[in-house]
């Protein structure tokens, strides 16, 4: 259930994100805006979208924690992303008439409803914002390309000191010490893992002195040294847009 939000003010999420790539003009940064007027508020453990569901609409993030997640028959769930605030839901399933994932709030998020048609409207008024919408695209399929990568080669101590490093990386921190909003059973959905191979694991991780972990507080002791032994490279989550309009 989503109950509507109202919201004063201009408090995008979505524009900071994509200045991080250019300056935007007026009206871009208006059409930008325009997708995050429909403020709704879900709680978490709400589904947003269901797997096989007809797929008309995306969502921009603007508060909370949310994921996307494929099930097997035999009830077992992979999680494929983790988003968090400043990303659009679906971008890379826009094209398929039913969603192939199921979309759903980690904990309690604000998220913007939008149809796919409006994305057809901004592009022919601002051609710049193809581009961009095309990055973050792009940015979020080798983040998908990196996991795949992560469960299919490393041992589950690289899996999981490269997913921490990767979550402090992408929420932008300069502190060591944050709060991952997801238990361990997520986490080892995420990596491939089960929750008890991710409670050892965590364990081992504090024995060798690179982290703290209680519940949910998750504090990097060495950041250099968990870098190291997951050969985390961070160019999977830069964008480089020297070949667009922008």
């Amino acid at each position: 259930m989503d109950t509507r939000v109202q919201e004063p003010g201009n408090n995008s999420y979505l524009i900071p994100q994509f200045e991080k790539m250019t300056t935007l003009s007026e009206q871009e940064q208006s059409l930008l805006a325009a997708l995050e007027q429909d403020v709704r508020h879900y709680p978490a453990d709400t589904t947003l979208t269901a797997e096989g569901e007809y797929s008309e609409r995306l969502f921009m993030l603007k508060s909370g924690w949310a994921c996307a997640t494929r099930f097997l028959v035999d009830g077992q769930r992979q999680v494929l992303d983790i988003f968090l605030p400043g990303q659009i839901l679906g971008l890379r399933e826009m094209g398929l008439r039913h969603s192939l994932s199921e979309f759903y709030a980690l904990t309690d998020v604000q998220a913007c409803p939008f149809p796919k048609q409006r994305l057809t409207e901004i592009f022919e008024q601002a051609p710049r914002l193809t581009d961009l919408f095309f990055l973050a695209m792009a940015r979020e399929q080798s983040i998908l390309i990196e996991r795949v990568t992560n469960i299919g080669r490393r041992t589950a101590t690289e899996r999981l000191a490269h997913f921490l490093v990767e979550m402090k990386v992408r929420l932008n921190l300069r502190d060591m010490a944050f709060h991952l909003p997801i238990n361990q059973t997520m986490i080892g959905d995420t990596l491939g893992l089960t929750s008890v191979h991710i409670s050892r694991t965590l364990k081992q991780l504090s024995d060798q002195g690179l982290i703290t972990y209680q519940n949910g507080d998750l504090k990097l002791l060495d950041l250099d040294g968990l870098i190291e032994l997951s050969g985390f490279e961070r160019a999977y989550l830069e964008i480089t847009p020297d070949w667009t309009r922008l």
